[in-house]
């Protein structure tokens, strides 16, 4: 696993499903930004803690969303609405949050006790959202599938966790300079919307390349369009 080939192989992705990942992030980062200007602007404790947990559970089903898309491409399957990506994604939220939640909570205490293991968790636990999504992982079978995967190349997943987080950040900070509370709303809804997809790419083609590193990460060619968000008759469940 080459750091630079992944990130090549995520924007890859990114570029060829921009549209897609924009609208499903966006529809989500709306609500999520929104809760979070409404927030800053309030400045009370409940309204923080609500834009944070909207936050978590947004993002994490965004991610799920999108790792569900670029597998389903993978695996030559036609594209689904985008409403059935986001149905997929709700039955597995409830792990993804406890997942997403014990991983913070071990990094944390990592970085308390001494900064190397709580660096070593975030290469060994970076693909928790794969696994749940794709493998249908439980939160325990996750943690112990990532650390396996992820085993004697921690250092060039860290690295690469750290490069992708940092090009969201960066990319993240230049919408997020809007003045005011429709500022902050509009600038949080773009900021999410554009970087959160890339992210959620990288850990995905990461997947595939610890798993499957000889098999192309997508088709060469998608034949059928992507079917409008609203069209409820194509609509399906999960396998």
């Amino acid at each position: 696993m080459q750091i630079f080939d992944v990130l090549g192989e995520a924007f890859a992705v990114y570029r060829r499903l921009f549209r897609r990942s924009v609208v499903v992030a966006g529809l989500i980062f709306a609500v999520v930004a929104l809760a979070q200007a409404l927030a800053a602007r309030s400045g009370t404790a409940i309204a923080l803690f609500i834009s944070l947990l909207l936050s978590l559970v947004g993002t994490l089903l965004v991610q799920g969303a999108l790792v569900e898309i670029v597998r389903d491409l993978h695996e030559g399957r036609d594209p689904a609405a985008v409403n059935v990506y986001y149905d997929r994604t709700r039955g597995r939220l409830g792990t993804l949050v406890v997942a997403s939640l014990r991983y913070g909570v071990g990094v944390v205490i990592g970085f308390i006790l001494l900064i190397v293991p709580g660096l070593i968790a975030v290469a060994r636990w970076s693909l928790i959202v794969p696994l749940v999504m794709i493998e249908g992982r439980g939160t325990r079978d996750a943690f112990r599938r990532s650390s396996e995967l992820v085993r004697g190349q921690t250092g060039r997943v860290l690295a690469l966790v750290v490069i992708a987080n940092v090009i969201t950040v960066l990319v993240g900070s230049v919408f997020n300079v809007l003045p005011g509370f429709l500022g902050a709303w509009i600038g949080g809804t773009l900021a999410g919307a554009i970087t959160v997809p890339y992210e959620a790419h990288v850990l995905t083609v990461l997947y595939y390349r610890l798993t499957q590193p000889a098999a192309p990460i997508l088709p060469e060619q998608v034949t059928k369009p992507w079917p409008s968000i609203w069209d409820e008759e194509r609509k399906e469940g999960p396998e």
